[in-house]
């Protein structure tokens, strides 16, 4: 019995032993690979300094190697103040280096994750510039309308500009929103008449013709291609035997402005250089949508101010 309790004894101080030696192997491994643990003012001159070297790539116009860092940033910092501002810039950053579609997702993203943030507005504004900016083409380069391809995109460059000066009524970049909503209206109205001239022309379809102009007239109103489509809708109404309709759509032209008078008052607005100046513009740097401004103190708590004012030419 009492060797039992001997050989008991001696495995139970064994095991002990062996638990103390894996517990304190483990612990070198972990401190191994995890370190010290850092300070918030470490942590914070780490991701400063790292914000300073994305921000310097985007002043050099060095996108595709800011749009990285800035993801560095929010991956290594991501509850600081910079990878917020760094968010900004890196939206920026992709719209500047003609990477739609991830630009319009980071723009998106940060509207969802940061909807109280100052500077939310721009990057708003910013998801319409990149829609409306992206419809350019080879066809634009030689004088073709815009109105006569694909005009997704501009539809939804219309509703990113529409939502800013709704939610943002205050915001110093409803002006320029607006001229640029003038200029896609007017390309908008455009290509819906084209559908228009089809069925009254080649189709034959007078209805179909009439109740797509009134859709003009009621969407697009003060475009000049309203003015066409009002003539067009009373020409539609006779045809199809509405007299009743094409009466009102005729006392509806007569009340409008001329044709003329139309195009003279969408000129201001219509006047957007083409897809070539824009090329030529933005890579000289001066793009029509201004950079985020650097965070002023690299060691400030605070997140800047909105962006400076765009120019009112679109």
């Amino acid at each position: 019995m009492m060797n039992f309790q001997r050989l008991l004894a001696a495995a139970l101080a064994a095991a002990l032993v062996l638990t103390g030696a894996a517990c304190s192997n483990s612990k070198k491994k972990d401190d191994a690979f995890t370190g010290p643990e850092k300070s918030e003012a470490q942590l914070r001159a780490e991701a400063a300094a790292l914000y300073k070297l994305a921000r310097k790539s985007l002043d050099q116009s060095d996108f595709t190697e800011a749009a990285e860092r800035y993801d560095q940033l929010s991956k290594r910092y991501p509850f600081t103040d910079y990878a917020t501002q760094g968010e900004i810039e890196k939206t920026y950053a992709l719209y500047r280096g003609y990477d739609a579609d991830k630009a319009l997702t980071a723009a998106d993203k940060f509207i969802r994750e940061h909807p109280r943030n100052p500077s939310i507005d721009y990057v708003q504004y910013l998801k319409g510039l990149t829609n409306f900016n992206r419809e350019a083409s080879f066809s634009s380069m030689l004088g073709v309308s815009s109105a006569k391809g694909d005009i997704t995109n501009y539809r939804r460059s219309y509703d990113d500009f529409a939502l800013l000066i709704q939610k943002y009524p205050t915001s110093r970049y409803v002006g320029d929103s607006r001229q640029r909503m003038i200029y896609l209206r007017n390309i908008l109205a455009e290509h819906e008449l084209g559908v228009v001239e089809f069925y009254y022309g080649s189709r034959g379809a007078y209805l179909a013709a009439a109740k797509r102009a009134e859709q003009i007239v009621a969407q697009y109103p003060g475009a000049p291609a309203s003015y066409r489509a009002l003539d067009l809708m009373e020409k539609s109404y006779r045809k199809a035997g509405l007299n009743q309709q094409a009466d009102d759509a005729a006392r509806i032209l007569a009340a409008q402005p001329s044709e003329a008078t139309l195009e003279k008052q969408s000129a201001a607005a219509d006047n957007s250089p083409s897809w070539i100046d824009r090329l030529l513009k933005r890579d000289a740097g001066t793009a029509d949508a201004p950079a985020p401004p650097a965070a002023a103190d690299p060691n400030a708590a605070v997140v800047p101010s909105e962006p400076a004012a765009a120019a009112s030419t679109p």
